[in-house]
């Protein structure tokens, strides 16, 4: 009798805590899948950048020519020349918010002995003087992909005072200029 009992006391407590102590078996529930949601991701890119025409003027003091449109694989520089270009780089942004740095990170000269008597200098970015080499800029609505204007100069100084009695070698000689781009995202709040 006495398992009798204890069986019929567990059956009592096993469906009292089925019940929950409210008398019902059944609860309601239901679930639904939210609709997909896709987030795409931006873009930041240089693209080619091309070659560009050059013009050269002679500058000497206060005194200036007009400037002349050259082609730097026939041109031969001589003291008081200022060629300069400009470089359209085509930059993509792509983004609600995103801006960039555009850097001209390294403009150098590969070896030789004319280097020495010339001086590349990144004149603008954008129509904005470089600061640490840098401008930032911003998406264009409606454009991905822009051409930011690059003017870079390369300077032979005039140095009337010193006459070079040796001069030769330095106008049979040439010299390659080679200029990195960098392209850096920056937060918005960036001027």
């Amino acid at each position: 009798m006495k398992k009798t009992t204890t069986a019929a006391i567990a059956a009592t407590l096993g469906a009292a805590l089925l019940l929950g102590g409210a008398g019902t078996l059944a609860y309601w529930t239901d679930t639904k899948d939210a609709s997909p949601q896709v987030i795409n991701s931006g873009n930041l890119e240089l693209g080619q950048i091309d070659s560009a025409t050059w013009s050269v003027q002679q500058i000497v003091g206060d005194k200036k020519s007009d400037a002349v449109k050259v082609d730097p694989n026939n041109f031969r520089i001589v003291p008081g020349d200022v060629l300069t270009t400009t470089v359209n780089v085509p930059v993509t942004l792509v983004g609600t918010d995103i801006k960039a740095s555009l850097k001209v990170d390294d403009i150098y000269w590969e070896s030789s002995s004319l280097r020495d008597q010339l001086t590349p200098t990144v004149v603008s970015i954008n129509g904005q003087a470089p600061v640490n080499g840098a401008v930032t800029i911003a998406a264009t609505p409606g454009q991905s992909t822009v051409n930011v204007p690059v003017v870079v100069s390369v300077s032979y100084k005039w140095d009337g005072a010193t006459q070079r009695a040796n001069n030769r070698g330095e106008f049979s000689n040439s010299a390659t200029l080679r200029a990195k781009y960098v392209l850096t995202q920056v937060p918005v709040t960036q001027k």
